[in-house]
């Protein structure tokens, strides 16, 4: 069997187990590279693959410039999500016997830097605030970025709340998250207040079809993710906080609901909808340094000596 002919049987088994487009995207994308370079060392037989081609391709992505850095290399953190894409190929081609020898086994992906996020501060949340009209479409920005803050939802899951699926008596809204993994997301008192001050506001639907979705566009379709990517740009520059970003406001969400106690780690890690407790994890180190440094009455070593 052909390196291309395993991947062909492969995407059909990431579609069978019902993994998001996008997903499936990502994985045709990476082993795809990992194809056109195999080929260019001769290997053309998924079963002709041996750990030494894995390891010189992954010296080979090393040094390989990252398209968006302005001819920089990859960072650690992108070159472990490469091998971790051809770890999960080289382990289905296993299993299929495809290859006989367990080289996903073998596989060694380095270990990824962990960046030290710099959080929305209060005042920068008041300044974004504070831009939003009392349009409809500003409404429905300031319903959106309220849930982005108060309930860490990713870009996709905001795209498709469902109205059927918000219980605004008992405060929980159900989203479909990675790996069309449903949750239950509890929903603060504010975050309501501005989604029902959108829905009062917006004018009645055409069809049923369009009231499917709570967030809809000006043309009364449900909104996308550009929609809300082209409103972080427009943010970026009413409020000149540069680092703006649609995650940015996720991890905000995280470390603060561990600096203020909102609830520990393992709640925290099920509303984020995270499958391992490793990378909820992450805000604990992160929300330390925030406790620290907002630490009430701190004294430093030289303001204290004499």
């Amino acid at each position: 069997m052909t390196v291309h002919d395993a991947l062909a049987s492969f995407i059909i088994d990431q579609r069978l187990k019902g993994n998001t487009d996008k997903t499936i995207i990502g994985y045709q994308r990476f082993i795809r590279l990992f194809a056109s370079w195999l080929a260019t060392k001769e290997v053309v037989d998924i079963s002709d693959i041996t750990i030494t081609h894995v390891k010189e391709y992954q010296l080979y992505i090393n040094d390989k410039p990252a398209e968006r850095r302005g001819g920089d290399k990859l960072t650690k953190r992108s070159i472990q999500t490469y091998m971790r894409h051809i770890k999960v190929f080289l382990t289905y081609c296993h299993a299929e016997d495809f290859i006989l020898e367990p080289l996903h086994l073998k596989v060694k992906t380095p270990k990824a830097e962990v960046p030290v996020v710099e959080i929305l501060t209060d005042e920068e949340i008041d300044i974004i605030m504070s831009t939003f009209t009392k349009s409809e479409t500003g409404l429905r920005n300031r319903a959106i970025i309220s849930i982005l803050l108060d309930c860490g939802l990713r870009l996709s899951e905001v795209v498709g709340i469902e109205t059927e699926n918000i219980n605004f008596e008992k405060g929980y809204v159900k989203v479909l998250g990675k790996g069309r993994k449903e949750r239950i997301v509890p929903l603060g008192l504010k975050v309501r207040r501005a989604m029902l001050a959108y829905v009062h506001k917006r004018r009645v639907a055409d069809t049923a079809e369009d009231d499917r979705y709570f967030f809809l566009s000006k043309a009364r379709q449900p909104i996308t993710s550009h929609c809300i990517s082209s409103l972080m740009r427009r943010l970026k520059k009413r409020t000149g906080i540069s680092r703006l970003h649609v995650h940015l406001f996720r991890h905000t969400f995280a470390t603060n609901f561990l600096v203020h106690r909102i609830g520990d780690v393992y709640e925290l890690s099920r509303i984020l909808g995270h499958s391992a407790i490793r990378v909820t994890e992450i805000y604990l180190q992160l929300a330390s340094y925030y406790t620290i440094i907002e630490k009430k009455g701190r004294v430093s070593y030289l303001d204290m000596k004499r």
